[in-house]
């Protein structure tokens, strides 16, 4: 019995640890460089491709990190 409470709670603890981590975004398009022109075809490019983006305080387009090679494909 006790074993098998070890075993559940390992797994358990796996699952949240894994499922908990935060994303982490790089800078796509900079606003500051940019046209707002650009932007919005970065923005509807991104979306078309459901590639993970934020847009920061700034107006910059962030991607999430795991998302870099998506965005490459649809956007380069």
């Amino acid at each position: 019995m006790l074993k098998k409470l070890v075993i559940l709670f390992t797994v358990t603890s796996v699952l949240f640890v894994g499922c908990s981590q935060e994303k982490s975004y790089n800078v796509w398009v900079d606003s500051s460089t940019q046209s707002q022109e650009s932007i919005d075809s970065a923005i509807e490019r991104l979306t078309n491709a459901k590639v993970d983006f934020i847009i920061d305080d700034n107006g910059s387009v962030l991607i999430n990190e795991k998302d870099i090679d998506k965005a490459v494909m649809c956007c380069s």
